[in-house]
């Protein structure tokens, strides 16, 4: 009797399966939409001598990256400019910076509570773009994937001393960001200011935005 139970559990386990796997063959996405974007940023001419990056030490704080990005639940950017040599030591964005370096970038977070918030350098542009892959969980079991695209910007702000004058300070910017979804798979890739973002072979999951993924050119 027991044979015959466990038998007949491995055959509908093995039914289950073919079945999932014939739907999941069925179920095709389309290609990749191709685009281009064209325009001159106002970059910082210094942005690769930046004091802190997203991709060596000293990282800019998953914390600041956190608060530009903004909550999931909002549409649009709330926090677009940070001066990111004085938020990084700032007490507002204070939070202990960790390190996980079992990928080829290393994957900088921190944790609050629950909750962890992290980012990956994805690259640059050869115009000074920074496209940054974020991570965040909320205590569930879902992991929230979004692309951060940043620059380097000469901003102005008034100096207050013997005598008041404009000083220019390294800026860095929120130019855009792409939702990824929940639990995102796939591969993301840039390459000759070539940006490709594909979603997983194996599973039918589609891109939030660009079901069959994204390749994105960047023309400056």
């Amino acid at each position: 009797m027991t044979r015959t139970i466990h038998s007949l559990a491995v055959m509908l386990l093995l039914a289950g399966t073919i079945v999932f796997y014939s739907y999941a063959a069925e179920k095709t996405l389309p290609p990749p939409v191709e685009k281009v974007l064209s325009h001159e940023w106002a970059i910082s001419p210094q942005w690769q001598n930046a004091t802190y990056t997203f991709h060596k030490e000293e990282f800019i704080n998953p914390r600041i990256v956190e608060e530009m990005q903004g909550p999931l639940s909002d549409n649009g950017s709330q926090i677009i400019s940070v001066n990111v040599h004085n938020a990084n030591i700032s007490n507002q964005f204070f939070s202990e910076v960790r390190v996980r370096s079992s990928q080829a970038m290393p994957f900088v977070y921190y944790t609050k509570s629950e909750s962890e918030f992290g980012y990956i350098f994805v690259g640059a542009t050869t115009t000074g773009i920074q496209v940054v892959h974020t991570m965040s969980t909320a205590g569930g079991s879902g992991i929230f994937h979004t692309l951060l695209f940043f620059i380097y910007t000469d901003s102005e702000e008034i100096s207050f001393k013997e005598e008041v004058t404009p000083v220019v300070l390294p800026t860095l910017t929120l130019i855009g960001s792409l939702p990824l979804g929940i639990k995102f798979a796939g591969t993301i890739s840039l390459e000759n200011d070539v940006l490709t973002v594909l979603p997983s072979k194996e599973f039918y999951q589609p891109l939030p935005q660009y079901s069959g993924g994204v390749i994105l050119r960047f023309d400056d």
